[in-house]
């Protein structure tokens, strides 16, 4: 690890090391492919069953949003 990279980035002021700490988990985020295919096919089966009837879909704000 570059410690000169790392002491400069710390004067940086917090909400704009936060941003660039976003970016940098942005470049190195990947999902494996493996890993989206099975959320894929967990989504079909899931729209699936609910176009079946066998699972019902749950209105979000009457869950949560409160009066």
């Amino acid at each position: 690890m570059n410690i000169d990279l790392l002491n400069e980035a710390i004067k940086i002021p917090p909400n704009e090391r936060v941003a660039l700490a976003e970016l940098i988990l942005e470049s190195i985020d990947y999902e494996d492919e493996s890993i989206k295919k099975t959320w894929v096919s967990e989504v079909k089966n899931r729209m699936e069953s609910v176009k079946e009837g066998k699972s019902k879909l749950l209105d979000f704000n009457q869950l949560y949003v409160e009066d």
